[in-house]
């Protein structure tokens, strides 16, 4: 009999880590039963439905995603005994084997079901905490039996949690370099949506409107790069996050006329292959995952150094966080030569292929998943 896997996840949108597990579940329901508990109904649900996995819904409360607030610690307190019961009685009922927590507020009270169930729990751990309540009880709850793998996606999410080496194992992301391909039709049509011209030059950044993306220092930038380049941000506010709501408002009225929010693009592949250039002004990232796609793509990316971006870009490609002047002068640089432009995006499409493997990067999160199926309790 096939082994059960139920996934926790906190968004209801598909961002870089629900990215991941669409991917994971894609490959792993070919061996495994798989069900996902969700905070709701949004487009995450509806792709797992679209792939036949069972999705089951309870409300999980929404938090800020850096530094955590008196207010987020007691929504989170006040919600964690019906989450852990929920769980716990969601676990037996689907005679689940394993609990993969796959977004850092689902670790505890996942773990913490998992260990009432007597189940053994992965966590899979995408970002960098920056709130030190959150990593101290991270750093205790971790210590429990039941946690018998920790997945980073870095180095740099390893280091968090310098007492629990032992459990952990860095797996980087890989891309499914068939899907996201190099696409100049499906970019024109974009380009055609947007009333832009197939001569001009376009440039875009992804990522949900949060202060942490960077998306204002890309828009200070743009009056000291050339004039005759189209922006596109694309990303929209996280439902229920004030902060990043009022960030979002921000950035409209301060944006310059050449910029275009396109909100929210599920047709992802079609915009990366409508930009001539990939900006990613994030203060810190383990990935990030659309650094990956837009290597597979083909689009050349200008990076801070976050996450695997020192890894997989040359220096020309890099500049340092919150720097407006330097990413102007990277623009500048990039924007005025279309044949530097090509050569670095079939470069882009080379390492795609020959280094970042989504299959590998699945094998390798299976091998984990046995190793903790085998020491099940």
């Amino acid at each position: 009999m096939s082994k059960t896997i139920l996934f926790l996840e906190t968004l209801p949108t598909i961002s870089g880590g629900q990215a991941v597990l669409l991917s994971l579940v894609h490959e792993l329901r070919k061996t495994y039963n798989i069900s996902v508990l969700l905070p709701g109904e949004g487009p995450l649900a509806e792709m797992l439905q679209s792939s036949q996995v069972s999705c089951h819904f309870v409300s999980m409360g929404r938090y800020s995603l850096v530094r955590k607030t008196i207010w987020d610690v007691l929504n989170y307190l006040v919600r964690l005994p019906w989450l852990i019961l929920f769980t716990r009685q969601l676990i037996k009922r689907q005679h689940v084997n394993l609990v993969y927590a796959n977004s850092g507020p689902t670790f505890i009270w996942g773990t913490l079901a998992a260990a009432w169930a007597d189940r053994p729990v992965i966590w899979h751990h995408h970002n960098l905490l920056e709130d030190a309540k959150t990593l101290t009880f991270l750093r205790i709850v971790g210590r429990l039996p039941t946690v018998r793998q920790i997945i980073c996606v870095s180095e740099a999410a390893r280091r968090q949690f310098p007492t629990l080496i032992h459990k952990i194992v860095v797996v980087a992301t890989g891309v499914d370099a068939q899907r996201f391909h190099p696409a100049p039709a499906l970019g024109a049509q974009i380009r055609q949506e947007l009333n832009i011209p197939f001569k001009d030059k376009v440039v875009g950044i992804i990522g949900d409107l949060i202060s942490l993306k960077g998306q204002n220092i890309l828009l200070n930038a743009i009056p000291m790069s050339p004039s005759s380049v189209h922006y596109l941000v694309v990303g929209s506010v996280r439902l229920g996050d004030d902060e990043s709501l009022n960030y979002a408002a921000n950035l409209r009225q301060t944006a310059p006329d050449n910029v275009i929010f396109t909100g929210r693009r599920e047709d992802i592949i079609a915009v990366l292959n409508a930009l001539d250039l990939l900006v990613i002004a994030s203060e810190r990232e383990t990935g990030p995952l659309v650094l990956l796609e837009a290597l597979a793509c083909g689009v050349p990316v200008i990076s801070t150094p976050v996450g695997r971006a020192p890894e997989l870009l040359l220096p020309e490609h890099l500049f340092p966080i919150g720097d407006v002047s330097a990413l102007a002068n990277r623009l500048r640089f990039w924007l005025a030569d279309t044949q530097r432009l090509q050569t670095a995006g079939r470069a882009a499409r080379s390492l795609a292929e020959k280094q970042l493997s989504l299959e590998q990067f699945c094998n390798c999160i299976q091998t984990e998943i046995e190793r903790a199926c085998l020491t099940e309790q």
